[in-house]
């Protein structure tokens, strides 16, 4: 085999299994496009135009990552001045594998006005920064699924080595392996099972009276509020179908404009959904997961959306009474601007009841197999990261961990499985310990100042991140505590998630001269008396205090309290605390607490209006103390 590029021609043989390769010496970076050619010994060459050569950083991780353009703040004229050409994605396609492969599907797409809305919003914001100022080309190879936890992106022989995850490992991959053959048999045994208890789905009677139809009179149905049991939608004490219906103003500018509804997760009933009388829940070949407790997410066309009145129906098929419907407001997804509110009153209407079922009934319903490929441990190393090496990288770009927050057990091992994975892409890429730059979870769910640790597992989460910074050499983390969302697992801002990634890489990678990089990160505690001084590494710039409002830079607001800092005494109670920042300290107090012990900053899911940055406009990482902090 004969390849040709840029004036370099490299020769190599393939083994009897068709297998080859030839390793190209570094070229200086060009945004020329030029030819590379490949040549066999008994074929035509097969030439790929417009290849150029620069900088090509992996985006891997779950759905931030994978979050597009389009979904991102000001997204019309984002996509409108996305004229870079030499800023290409390569998307790998989502599969996933339970042995490791060398094979995968994807394809590279140059960014123009015409594609950017599909590039991932992060990594297009961070190659966009990084574009611009090194003047070179950026290719970004995005890896990346949705919901999906850090185990089923590590290598199996790496999870075998942590104890706390051999066992349960092996559990989940022997599941994933019946699970064709049992997810394949379960409708026709979940069939048959209805039909013999007499709760067939068998006709739609509801969509024949036009129950779905956007113009249809709900006004003799009743209003509840979601979210509501079936029982108590419909005073029944059994199982059957149920209607709901509610009606949404939107603003002209969401005339149009396709959006994801989000209905929630439902357990163990179907669901037909329909927008202004079309039904938008098909979602093809899916069956029998529309049965499972998986989150209703479904895409509603531009054409379907109008300004004004618009209708969302959704038919309901539950067993039993204990159904569970959950489309707040707050969740749905609906194409309004953040300030507009929209209330959870839907409208219900009974179509009809089942006859009751005994709980020895219930429990001979046929069970599904719910394992699914990206959920699996190893499957997304086997078949979206092992492929792609040893393809050369300048470094890695990591956006994960909303799916490791539950249950538990995944945050009792996370600050072991993180690093593990990030030292064994490394160690199989066999490119040296190459740059990894990761986001700290953002800030989301509704505000909770009560001190309750046991509700932090977003906190210890972005603990788990953290250590990983501190003990991973070459790595780097985004802090995103400031630019989250109480309402969206999603936040729109991925400018600035990209832009936080890209200096980081600007100043350690490409040692950018005097630029700012990092995030104030807590050092140490000393007790002074009846007070608590908390060092930190402000990054190079001094601590302020700051407020962050959309993509405006972060304004300093020196008047402000120092919010979210708390004390605990040796009775581990915590406290709200004073807090004053005295140089590259913090210096705490408190009422309540005579001898603080320990602190913590911004310890919870949503530390909304914490406000430690650096004069940088950086957010201070949330962190806490230990039982240990030196007193004098």
């Amino acid at each position: 085999m004969t390849v040709a590029f840029g004036g370099v021609t490299r020769t190599g043989t393939a083994d009897a299994q068709g297998h080859w390769k030839v390793t190209l010496d570094a070229l200086p970076a060009t945004s020329a496009g030029r030819e590379l050619t490949i040549t066999g010994a008994d074929n035509a060459p097969v030439i790929f135009k417009d290849v150029v050569v620069g900088e090509v950083w992996l985006a891997s991780g779950q759905s931030n990552m994978k979050v597009p353009v389009r979904d991102a703040t000001n997204a019309a004229a984002e996509t409108a001045a996305a004229n870079f050409p030499l800023i290409r994605q390569f998307e790998v396609s989502q599969s996933g594998s339970l042995q490791p492969t060398d094979k995968l599907d994807g394809n590279w797409v140059v960014c123009s006005p015409a594609t950017a809305e599909g590039f991932g919003a992060v990594a297009y914001f961070f190659a966009r920064d990084v574009h611009t100022k090194l003047n070179v080309p950026v290719g970004l190879i995005a890896s990346r699924w949705g919901a999906t936890p850090a185990e089923a992106w590590t290598r199996r022989e790496v999870l075998d080595e942590l104890p706390e995850l051999k066992s349960e490992v092996a559990r989940q991959v022997a599941e994933m392996e019946r699970a064709p053959a049992e997810q394949a048999a379960w409708p026709a045994l979940q069939a048959s099972w209805e039909k013999q208890n007499g709760v067939a789905n068998n006709e739609n009677a509801g969509f024949k009276n036009g129950w779905a139809a956007p113009d249809f009179d709900d006004q003799a149905w009743n209003s509840l509020n979601v979210p509501v049991t079936f029982q108590a939608a419909t005073s029944s004490k059994t199982g059957g179908v149920v209607w709901l219906r509610k009606v949404v103003d939107l603003p002209p500018q969401s005339a149009g404009k396709a959006f994801r509804l989000d209905l929630g997760r439902m357990s163990e009933q179907y669901d037909t959904t329909y927008f202004n009388g079309v039904e938008i829940s098909l979602k093809g070949g899916e069956a029998p997961h529309d049965y499972t407790s998986s989150r209703r997410v479904y895409s509603v066309p531009g054409k379907l959306v109008k300004a004004g009145r618009n209708v969302i129906a959704v038919r309901l098929v539950r067993h039993d009474a204990r159904v569970g419907f959950y489309a707040t407001g707050k969740i749905l997804g609906l194409p309004v601007p953040p300030s507009a509110a929209v209330d959870n009153v839907w409208k219900v209407k009974l179509e009809r009841s089942f006859p009751m079922l005994t709980a020895d009934t219930l429990a001979t319903r046929p069970q599904l197999n719910l394992a699914e490929m990206k959920d699996t441990p190893a499957a997304l190393y086997n078949g979206m990261i092992r492929p792609l090496m040893p393809y050369a990288l300048r470094g890695a770009i990591w956006y994960q961990g909303e799916s490791n927050t539950r249950p538990e057990e995944r945050l009792t091992y996370y600050h072991k499985l993180f690093p593990a994975m990030i030292t064994d892409w490394r160690a199989q890429w066999g490119q040296g310990d190459f740059p990894f730059y990761f986001v700290q979870l953002a800030n989301h769910e509704p505000p909770n100042r009560n001190h309750a640790e046991e509700e932090n597992s977003w906190a210890n989460l972005r603990e788990s991140q953290l250590r990983t910074l501190q003990t991973v050499p070459n790595t780097g983390m985004a802090v995103t505590i400031d630019i989250g969302s109480a309402v969206t697992i999603h936040p729109p801002n991925k400018q600035d998630v990209g832009k936080r990634l890209a200096l980081l890489a600007r100043g350690r990678t490409y040692a950018e001269k005097d630029l700012i990089n990092q995030s104030p990160l807590y050092k140490s505690a000393e007790v002074e008396g009846g007070k608590m001084r908390l060092r930190f590494d402000t990054g190079g710039a001094p601590l302020i205090l700051g407020k962050k409002t959309g993509l405006d830079p972060v304004l300093p607001t020196p008047e402000a309290k120092l919010d979210w800092f708390e004390v605990a005494g040796a009775d581990g109670k915590f406290a709200w605390a004073d807090a004053v920042i005295d140089g590259d300290s913090v210096v705490l107090s408190s009422t309540e607490v005579a001898t603080p012990v320990k602190a913590r900053y911004a310890w919870a899911a949503n530390p909304e209006g914490c406000n430690l940055y650096n004069a940088a406009g950086l957010p201070a990482s949330p962190f806490r103390t230990d039982d240990g902090a030196t007193v004098r």
